[in-house]
């Protein structure tokens, strides 16, 4: 009997410490630099692990993607969009929480500075659009930064999912 109480107690703290170990690895709090528009790079304050992420439920422009002014003039609307992202990140602490992967495998997360959710403050701006194959959170957000032409609104550009399946034997 004592054995079996024993053998409980010990699968009991077994469960317990590795829940909290996979808790610990559900949130990234540090500092963070923009890869894309969609992506980031972020320190973790706990252990200055560098983890890649993609912003979750939203898609923005490759780096290499170029849009058209109303007047035909090429800009490179995936730089413009990583610059938006990296000025929401400059010098500012964020969390990224409810990992999980995504196309292509990589991890995808939702994250915040402050009480501001980034995911939806990139599309908010116009810089990045709502990924429907993923969430449809921001699909409002998306259709106020069109009405509003803001960011890649005020080109014409090809949907970034359209311009990668387009373009993906020339990266």
């Amino acid at each position: 009997m004592f054995k079996r109480v024993l053998y409980s107690f010990l699968v009991f703290i077994a469960l317990v410490v590795s829940g909290h170990a996979i808790l610990a690895q559900e949130e990234i709090t540090g500092r963070a630099s923009a890869i894309a528009g969609d992506t980031l790079l972020i320190k973790s304050l706990d252990d200055g692990k560098k983890t890649k992420i993609r912003l979750w439920g939203i898609d923005a422009p490759e780096v290499t993607q170029h849009c058209e002014t109303p007047n035909g003039r090429s800009v490179n609307c995936g730089v413009l969009a990583r610059d938006a992202l990296r000025s929401m990140l400059k010098r500012k602490e964020l969390t990224c929480i409810d990992f999980e992967k995504g196309r292509k495998g990589q991890l995808t997360a939702l994250c915040y500075i402050g009480d501001k959710i980034l995911n939806g403050a990139i599309v908010r701006a116009g810089w990045a659009l709502a990924f429907k194959q993923e969430s449809s959170d921001y699909l409002e957000l998306e259709k106020q930064a069109r009405l509003k032409e803001k960011g890649i609104w005020k080109y014409t550009f090809t949907k970034p999912w359209v311009w990668r399946k387009n373009n993906k034997n020339k990266n």
